[in-house]
């Protein structure tokens, strides 16, 4: 069964989410995936698209906190059974590029959100899981000349095949530390394994703080 939704639609969400879950009510996992990417650069500010740019948080943040929203709670009525809630964010969220800094701008965003969302879940001991997926850049049609003409036709030579991706990130996802899904170079030289480690040990530290003094 497949059904085609537009998520900047906000006001159209939660009906959207009902609809699925009328037809599906044991549906176990959603998988946020939907995104967009374009070229900004400010040393010519004449020539920033900020309609692009709004289009952008709209399509990569905002309408992931109304998918959210919506979809959580059909999720957590199911419990005790375990269920999953899979947001892709980007290597770029732990990293930014320089031609690209508002998409950047919107997956650091979507990161910060998914590790207080994760940590809330496992404080209330949540029968729903938080997952993420951080792919580097894959030769899909996010890079194609009708979105990013900058990229002058070389778009889908940008990153590592899809196929490839697709064997690795399914492979992150289904084993059992699959909380957090780092692929190829995410893992390495865009920090996951290395200084994001250090800074969520440090997000961690300061939870506790503030918890501990709130008591």
């Amino acid at each position: 069964d497949t059904a085609v939704f537009d998520i900047t639609k906000l006001e159209e969400i939660p009906g959207f989410a009902k609809d699925m879950f009328s037809k599906h009510p044991d549906l176990d996992c959603i998988f946020l995936n939907s995104g967009m990417q374009r070229h900004m650069d400010w040393t010519k500010p004449e020539e920033v698209n900020l309609d692009n740019a709004e289009t952008e948080i709209l399509t990569n943040y905002t309408s992931y906190l109304h998918l959210t929203k919506a979809f959580l709670p059909y999720l957590q009525k199911q419990a005790p059974k375990p269920t999953s809630l899979i947001f892709t964010t980007s290597g770029l969220a732990l990293v930014p590029i320089l031609y690209c800094p508002n998409y950047c701008a919107t997956k650091a965003a979507l990161h910060h959100m998914i590790l207080v969302l994760r940590q809330q879940m496992k404080d209330v001991e949540s029968n729903v899981k938080i997952i993420e997926l951080y792919p580097p850049a894959v030769q899909t049609e996010l890079h194609d000349d009708k979105h990013q003409p900058e990229m002058n036709g070389k778009g889908r030579s940008v990153g590592m095949p899809l196929n490839d991706f697709t064997d690795e990130a399914w492979a992150g996802l289904s084993s059992d530390d699959n909380e957090q899904v780092p692929v190829q170079m995410v893992k390495t030289m865009m920090g996951f394994n290395g200084w994001e480690q250090e800074r969520q040990k440090t997000a961690q530290k300061m939870w506790a703080h503030i918890k501990q003094s709130q008591h």
